[in-house]
């Protein structure tokens, strides 16, 4: 993984940290870049109650499992940026544009505003509509 500097990441790659799925592997390496200092991993400050509710709903996860990852998540230490109207508005354009939910065009906004990437693990929304078109979204 040939990552440097700052990345913006989507929901779906955190998940994946908690979770043994296809992408797990890729993301728990990316987390490893964060964590040594290669790497500086971003949100949007929604990311945390998107992560904590697709764990809640993983059958794995009972509520003392999901408290660990979350505090586990605030302990990484990520950088983090609020919805802000800003932000919001430019998450509008994308996803009247690309076809997709607010929530998904969030971290890519982020990215568009920090002049980097938004790493995702959702290949068939985020990737195969906004990539196409121009935005700055890779697979992880």
């Amino acid at each position: 993984m040939e990552r440097r500097g700052e990345v913006v990441l989507d929901s779906s790659v955190a998940v994946k940290w908690f979770s043994q799925e296809q992408g797990s592997d890729e993301a728990l390496q990316l987390l490893d870049l964060h964590v040594e200092g290669s790497v500086r991993l971003w949100v949007v400050d929604l990311a945390y109650s998107e992560v904590a509710n697709a764990l809640r709903y993983n059958p794995r996860f009972d509520l003392d499992g999901l408290r660990r990852a979350v505090e586990r998540m605030y302990r990484l230490h990520m950088g983090t940026k609020p919805v802000a109207e800003t932000l919001l508005e430019r998450a509008a354009e994308i996803a009247y544009k690309g076809d997709v939910t607010i929530y998904d065009a969030l971290p890519v906004a982020l990215a568009q505003d920090m002049g980097t990437v938004c790493v995702t693990g959702d290949v068939k929304t985020q990737l195969s509509r906004l990539a196409p078109i121009g935005y700055p979204v890779e697979p992880l």
